[in-house]
């Protein structure tokens, strides 16, 4: 690789360390606070390095990209390589932006084989960028899954050539990409489907005979292991006889060798029962006995991917569970339990050393804010979600902090001048002001700023924004975050009233100017909270620009973007003062909010 691709990794690898890192927490909250401050200042500095390399470097380059020496494409590969090690994934957007352009330039040059290897590249970076999606329905979300479907089917459909094609490493890249064409469905027929074809080819002697050397068997188990993942499908009444065998067979070739086995693996146990559970083979309660000794079984300080499985995944799932068949939550031992495989995810979560926060750990932690369930033995979501931010998100909770005590502001000076203005909320609607509904409306002002962001919690996007700027293709996905933190935040009844101004705080007032979310401001009982949201989410985010030009684009807003009984509050300079006071104040408090969750 060149000096520049050397000092972007080097650069990037010294942000994602210092990110990780929770500081001197022993040492007491001035030590800390202030190596808080000089981590942020280098990570400043690392970024600014950066976008330097690539605005100097590499986009040149990439330009240029046509006229490159094999050496220049050989350093440009290894580079994407080293950014994209499907562990720590560096930069995974840059990787795609690298393979991006070489398959344009090998599709230029009509090499076949080198087509064939960069879609399938290509739709692997896709594939790992697509997972700021994790858990978000809807049709905005299933445009990315498609493309990344479409890139993986390019690839596969040279199949038809696979005997013309004398390399047999692309001959690899084409099975692969077959095989990973179900990762992108959305569609649990059309999962199957795909999945099935590919063990089709799989199994088929021709095609094993023309390319020896390829580990045909490790592709079969794999192929295997996605078609098992279906196996949360067999309860459904609209799979045909054949699509049951097919993920029935699957199933026994993954999970029913681990049954036998001296010390079963938990990562695999649980889905061979799960299987015969959604096949009726078994009933609710032996299934809810086998999770519970395989959540025992866990080790709570084990912070690998059966760890995780055990500790955090079975507890959500055993929720779920409990949500989907109301009498077991009444059992009294069920719901005792519950609350203890609760009590010991939140400790595998909170305790895991920062080093350990990789890909899957994330994963994990969107799990919890997406299946969370609350009953009246475990606790609220709420606090639940403020931990995972102070512990995952320091960023996303200072500025939501931030974003609450200026929702608190703006929706005090509303109500003293206009009481009823908010009365179209059904909890204030009913209430008196005698009976404490100032305090009531300011304190849902203050969480409404504290959560209208939340979707970007699990989206684990901070890396990237902190090592340069987002990409278009990010970007768009990052917007999804309004939709994320709908249906995370409604599923829950202690958050459920903040769900409205997530959705809705980037929408236009007037609604011209469509933004995913599916946010409509005349259907929703919240709609003059998300106005207020709108003009504070705003200036959140362009907190860096001068109080004139900043204050200045939200009234060249009123009408269209910002609603305009909103906006004159702005005018008055005495609250107009207050509220840029805490957006340019000090954050030391809630830092301070941040070390005492850690240390606690």
């Amino acid at each position: 690789m060149t000096p520049y691709q050397e000092e972007y990794i080097d650069n990037t690898r010294k942000i994602a360390a210092l990110l990780r890192s929770r500081g001197p927490v022993g040492q007491g909250f001035g030590p800390w606070y202030e190596e808080q401050e000089k981590a942020f200042a280098l990570v400043s500095e690392l970024r600014k390095a950066n976008l330097r390399l690539l605005n100097e470097q590499l986009f040149p380059e990439l330009d240029r990209l046509h006229g490159a020496s094999d050496e220049t494409l050989d350093d440009l590969i290894a580079f994407a390589d080293r950014l994209m090690d499907w562990k720590d994934n560096l930069d995974c957007g840059v990787y795609v932006t690298i393979h991006d352009a070489l398959l344009s330039l090998y599709r230029m040059r009509r090499d076949r084989n080198r087509v064939i290897q960069e879609l399938y590249k290509l739709g692997m970076g896709l594939y790992y960028l697509r997972r700021i999606l994790l858990g978000l329905e809807g049709p905005q979300a299933d445009a990315f899954y498609f493309k990344n479907e479409l890139t993986f089917a390019e690839a596969a459909s040279y199949i038809r050539y696979f005997d013309r094609i004398d390399d047999e490493t692309t001959k690899g890249y084409i099975i692969r990409s077959f095989a990973n064409i179900a990762l992108c469905c959305r569609s649990h027929k059309r999962r199957i489907d795909a999945t099935a074809r590919t063990l089709a080819i799989l199994k088929d002697e021709s095609y094993r005979a023309q390319a020896p050397g390829l580990p045909w068997d490790a592709f079969l188990r794999g192929s295997h292991q996605q078609m098992s993942a279906n196996r949360t499908e067999l309860s459904r009444g609209d799979l045909t006889a054949g699509e049951l065998a097919a993920v029935l067979d699957s199933c026994y070739e993954v999970f029913k060798p681990e049954t036998g086995s001296a010390n079963p693996s938990i990562r695999w146990l649980w889905p061979y029962y799960e299987m015969e559970y959604n096949c009726g083979y078994v009933g609710l309660a032996l299934t809810a006995d086998r999770m519970e000794e395989l959540i025992r079984m866990a080790k709570p300080d084990q912070y690998d991917v059966s760890g995780f499985y055990g500790n955090v995944q079975l507890p959500m799932y055993y929720g779920r569970l409990m949500k989907k068949n109301p009498a077991l939550g009444r059992e009294p031992k069920r719901a005792a339990f519950y609350a203890w495989a609760v009590e010991k995810m939140l400790q595998a979560v909170f305790s895991c050393p920062a080093e350990k926060y990789d890909d899957y750990f994330y994963y994990n932690v969107a799990i919890v804010a997406s299946d969370y369930y609350e009953t009246e033995n475990v606790p609220a979501f709420y606090e639940v979600a403020l931990r995972l931010m102070r512990h995952m998100n320091k960023f996303l909770y200072i500025r939501s902090r931030r974003m609450g005590k200026m929702m608190r502001c703006l929706c005090e000076a509303i109500y003293r001048r206009e009481p009823a203005f908010f009365d179209d909320i059904p909890f204030l609607k009913a209430m008196q002001p005698d009976e404490g509904k100032e305090k009531a409306l300011l304190d849902y002002a203050e969480g409404c700023g504290l959560f209208c962001d939340f979707g970007l919690l699990k989206m684990n996007i901070t890396r990237q924004r902190f090592t340069r700027s987002l990409f278009e293709r990010e970007d768009e996905m990052v917007r999804l975050h309004t939709a994320g933190g709908w249906e995370d935040l409604r599923a829950k009844a202690s958050t459920e009233a903040f769900a409205d101004i997530a959705l809705g705080h980037h929408s236009w007032y007037n609604g011209s100017n469509a933004d995913g979310s599916g946010y409509i401001r005349g259907r929703s009982p919240y709609r003059q909270m998300t106005d207020v949201a709108a003009v504070v989410a705003y200036l959140a985010e362009n907190a860096d620009l001068p109080d004139d030009a900043l204050i200045g684009g939200v009234f060249a807003g009123e009408r269209r973007r910002f609603s305009p009984p909103v906006t004159a509050y702005l005018r008055e300079d005495a609250l107009r003062a207050d509220l840029l006071s805490v957006l340019r104040g000090d954050d030391r408090e809630y830092y301070l909010e941040i070390y005492e969750e850690l240390i606690s």
